[in-house]
């Protein structure tokens, strides 16, 4: 029994390439997309850090995101709002306190400018809710006091990211949340976002 081997294009520099084989790359890309489109590699990156170190907090990222968006789903919100939830945390695996605007950018295509906005401004939000910590200033989201989306991103806080931290909650699995996502990202991708605040 042989091996069948892709069909591969034969240029070795961009500026060579004939149309056949911009033909085959985009044959490629969209097999290729029916099963690695962009909601199946977040999912593929979240189950990256299922075993990361908690860095001290009750519970680890990966735990947090799946609780966060346990929540949010629980509470029956939209599935916009449920894949912002759970993967708003997700590059602060690979980041530092700018992972809410690096998951702007990850989602930016695909959700609304209301989401950017939580997503991009939620780790200040956040800060409101830091009792006792010796540095962070609690008051650091006063600034966007009257923003049209304020109310939406401190409720986020408030209710779903802020408590998702409790070892014993009883959280879904990942797997139970592929389908929500499979569903939100089954559409074609819109035109590019540039984020503003």
């Amino acid at each position: 029994m042989s091996i069948v081997q892709p069909e591969r294009a034969a240029f070795r520099v961009l500026s060579e390439a004939t149309p056949a084989d911009w033909a085959i790359i985009d044959r490629a890309e969209r097999r290729y997309r029916q099963t690695h489109g962009p909601g199946m590699g977040l999912l593929a990156m979240m189950k990256t850090i299922a075993n990361g170190d908690a860095v001290g907090a009750p519970v680890n990222l990966y735990t947090h995101c799946l609780q966060t968006a346990t929540r949010v789903l629980d509470a029956g919100h939209d599935d916009e709002l449920v894949v912002v939830a759970l993967f708003h945390d997700l590059p602060e695996a690979f980041s530092d306190n700018h992972h809410g605007l690096l998951a702007a950018e990850l989602l930016a295509p695909w959700i609304s400018a209301r989401r950017r906005w939580l997503l991009i401004h939620h780790v200040e939000f956040q800060a409101l809710h830091f009792a006792n910590h010796p540095t962070r200033d609690r008051n650091e989201r006063d600034k966007y006091a009257g923003h049209p989306w304020f109310d939406d991103t401190a409720q986020f806080c408030e209710l779903y990211d802020q408590n998702s931290f409790d070892p014993d909650f009883p959280t879904l699995t990942l797997g139970e949340f592929e389908p929500i996502v499979c569903r939100f990202f089954s559409g074609p991708a819109p035109l590019p976002v540039r984020l503003q605040d």
